[in-house]
C-alpha cells in the first residue's frame, strides 16, 4: 500500500467536515507554521481530490476551502517575516530549515521579486520560505498579495482537480502513466548528456587544431598565369567550424 492509499483509507474514515477541517489545517500550517517540509501539502490536495470524486466531499466546498486555508498560510509567512525578519533565522526551527534552504529562498527573491512568489509556489521548500523571505525584504504587500493570489488560485484548485480526474480513471492506467512520465524524462536527460558530451569533444578539437601556416606567396618560374604560384587558401574545416 502506498502512502497515498494510506492517506485516502485514513481520511475517507473521518466525517466530511473534518476531511476539510484537516485538509486546511494542513495546508495553512504547511507555510504559516514553517512546516512543509513534512507536512505532505500537494498529497493531501490529491486526496480530496480523489474522495471528492467518490462522492465523500463536495468538489465545491473542496476547492473552496483547500484555496482559502493555502492563501491565509501565506499571509502568516509574510506577516512573520515582515515583523521579526533575520530572527526567523536565527531561531530553533530556522536553523532546522537549514542555512541552504533560506539561502535559495532570498536568492529567488532576489533575482525575481514579485514573481519569486509565483513561481515558488510550485517548490516545496520555496513554498515554505519564499513568503517569509519576501516580508522580510520589504517586498510591498500589495503586490505579494497580487502575485501569491494567483499562484494559489492556479496551484491548489489545480491539484485538487489532478486527484479528482485520476480517481476516475481506470485501475492501473495512474501508475502506466507514471512509467511513461519516468521514461519520458530519462530519455530526454539521456538526450541532453549526449548533446553535453558532444560540444565538449568539440571544443577540445578546436582548442587542439592547428592554424595553417601562413608565408609569403611565391611564384612559379614561368608562369604568366595572374595568380599562380600564390598559396591556395585554406580549405574550410574543422579550424573554421571553431
Amino acid at each position: 500500500m502506498t502512502f497515498l492509499d494510506s492517506l485516502v483509507d485514513r481520511l475517507d474514515a473521518l466525517p466530511p467536515s473534518l476531511v476539510l477541517l484537516v485538509a486546511a489545517a494542513v495546508l495553512a500550517g504547511e507555510v504559516g507554521l514553517l512546516a512543509g517540509l513534512v507536512l505532505p501539502a500537494a498529497t493531501t490536495m490529491l486526496t480530496v481530490g480523489l474522495l471528492a470524486r467518490a462522492g465523500r466531499v463536495d468538489l465545491g466546498a473542496a476547492l473552496a476551502v483547500t484555496t482559502a486555508a493555502a492563501f491565509v498560510g501565506d499571509q502568516i509567512g509574510y506577516l512573520e517575516g515582515r515583523l521579526l525578519g533575520p530572527r526567523l533565522r536565527r531561531g530553533a526551527l530556522g536553523r532546522w530549515v537549514g542555512e541552504r534552504r533560506w539561502r535559495r529562498a532570498e536568492e529567488l527573491v532576489a533575482a525575481r521579486g514579485g514573481s519569486a512568489v509565483l513561481l515558488g509556489r510550485w517548490t516545496a521548500f520555496a513554498r515554505t520560505l519564499v513568503p517569509r523571505v519576501a516580508g522580510a525584504a520589504g517586498l510591498p504587500y500589495r503586490r505579494f498579495v497580487l502575485f501569491d493570489g494567483a499562484a494559489v488560485a492556479v496551484w491548489v484548485p489545480g491539484t485538487v482537480l489532478v486527484g479528482w480526474a485520476a480517481g476516475g480513471l481506470p485501475p492501473g492506467l495512474p501508475a502506466a502513466a507514471g512509467v511513461a512520465v519516468v521514461a519520458a524524462v530519462a530519455l530526454a536527460a539521456g538526450f541532453r548528456r549526449l548533446r553535453v558530451r558532444r560540444q565538449r569533444a568539440a571544443r577540445r578539437a578546436c582548442s587542439g587544431a592547428v592554424p595553417a601556416r601562413r608565408g609569403p606567396a611565391r611564384r612559379r618560374p614561368g608562369s604568366r598565369r595572374p595568380g599562380a604560384g600564390r598559396t591556395a587558401p585554406v580549405r574550410r574545416g574543422a579550424v573554421d567550424r571553431c
